[in-house]
């Protein structure tokens, strides 16, 4: 897809936001797909499947364009499947992450080694969850910080 369509794509997407409500670009995550669409570009010189999704984007941004003001659940979730298909080919095959993917992962994980760590040392368990809460947060927020630099999120 040249250059020219892609940056029409997007300034499509950018007047659809100003078009509807602001409840309406939320669900729609109109944001995050034009961070897609510039990642879809970046690397369709060389995955052909990018190309395919740029395509397929294109069309499914045009369908949306002609009837946003009457969608349906129905097209909601079609529209959340097809965003679930392109991050996960972005995610798998380019190795991104979406925002505050790590930040969410070492939560859990700092809460679940809190709760022992809190039963042994301080004999509550009220103590060690936000004791493990916050230093996974803050291994998490390091981590997702780390990507953003060298540009590994969606």
């Amino acid at each position: 897809m040249n250059p020219e369509r892609v940056e029409e794509l997007i300034k499509n997407i950018e007047e659809m936001k100003h078009d509807v409500d602001e409840k309406t670009v939320t669900k729609l995550e109109l944001d995050k797909y034009i961070r897609i669409i510039k990642r879809l570009d970046s690397f369709s010189t060389n995955c052909e499947e990018c190309q395919k999704y740029l395509v397929e984007l294109e069309n499914h941004f045009e369908n949306i364009s002609s009837q946003v003001h009457q969608f349906t659940k129905e097209d909601y979730k079609n529209h959340n499947t097809k965003t679930n298909q392109v991050t996960s080919h972005l995610q798998k095959t380019h190795h991104l992450t979406s925002e505050n993917y790590y930040m969410t992962i070492f939560m859990s994980v700092g809460i679940s080694l809190g709760i022992p760590i809190g039963l042994l040392l301080f004999d509550n368990v009220a103590l060690g969850m936000p004791i493990g809460m916050s230093i996974g947060i803050a291994i998490g927020t390091g981590l997702d910080a780390d990507a953003k630099k060298r540009g590994k999120i969606i």
